[in-house]
C-alpha cells in the first residue's frame, strides 16, 4: 500500500492554514457560545423567559432572571451576560490594537471611541 501512504501524505501537505481572522472569529464565536451556557440550555432545556401572573391587576408580565433558583438561568439572561462579556474581550483587543506604533491615528480614535 505504498500509493495510499503517498497520496495521505500529498494531501496533508496541500492542506493550507485557515486565516488568522478566521481563527479568531472561530475562537470568539466559542467564547460566546460557553459563557451563554449553551450546554446548560442543552442540557436542562429552560424556557427562554420566565412570566409570573401580577396579583393586583391578573396580567401576565415577563421576567428576565429565574426567582428563587441560584444556580438556574433563562436563555436570555445566559445570551444577554455573555453577550456583556464578548463585548468586553472586544474592547480589550480593540484597545491592544490601538497601542500598536504601526495603527493610524484615525484609526487609534474609532477604536477609542468604540
Amino acid at each position: 500500500m505504498p500509493g495510499l501512504i503517498e497520496t495521505i501524505v500529498t494531501k496533508v501537505e496541500e492542506f493550507e492554514l485557515p486565516k488568522a481572522s478566521t481563527v479568531c472569529s472561530l475562537v470568539i464565536l466559542s467564547y460566546f457560545l460557553v459563557t451563554a451556557g449553551i450546554a446548560y440550555d442543552i442540557i436542562n432545556e429552560p424556557p427562554a423567559v420566565g412570566a409570573v401572573q401580577d396579583e393586583v391587576t391578573g396580567k401576565v408580565k415577563p421576567v428576565t432572571f429565574m426567582p428563587h433558583r441560584m444556580n438556574g438561568q433563562y436563555i436570555i439572561e445566559g445570551i444577554s451576560g455573555a453577550m456583556m462579556y464578548t463585548l468586553g474581550g472586544l474592547s480589550l483587543i480593540a484597545l491592544d490594537q490601538c497601542q500598536s506604533k504601526r495603527t493610524d491615528y484615525k484609526l487609534r480614535i474609532i477604536l477609542v471611541s468604540l
